[in-house]
């Protein structure tokens, strides 16, 4: 019988430690462009990742990378923009993102 709980008990931790979560840790909303109307442009989004496994990181300069991303789409001035930041949890690893979303103009 505490055979079969010992086993039950971790099977279950076993599982647990395969499931994946998502945080969004911050929101950066830039001040608003009183010169420039939401009919003036399109918008733009870009993302970039940084993959981390057992504290070892690949792509330190991610957010460098997302932000030359939307400046590519846009051959003019971008305003309104937006940050987001969200990282994704896995086991023994995450996974970090960065969102930007602005207006060219």
């Amino acid at each position: 019988m505490k055979n079969i709980l010992l086993l039950g008990i971790s099977g279950y931790i076993s599982l647990l430690s395969l499931s994946c979560s998502h945080s969004i840790h911050q929101q950066y909303i830039g001040s608003m462009d009183p010169e420039v109307t939401y009919k003036m442009g399109r918008w733009v989004t870009a993302e970039s990742t940084d993959y981390i496994i057992l504290f070892f990181a690949f792509n330190t300069d991610y957010v460098e990378k997302g932000i030359k991303k939307l400046e590519k789409q846009c051959p003019g001035r971008i305003a309104q923009v937006t940050t987001e930041h969200v990282t994704s949890y896995k086991f023994l690893s995450y996974q970090q993102k960065v969102v930007f979303k602005g207006l060219c103009t």
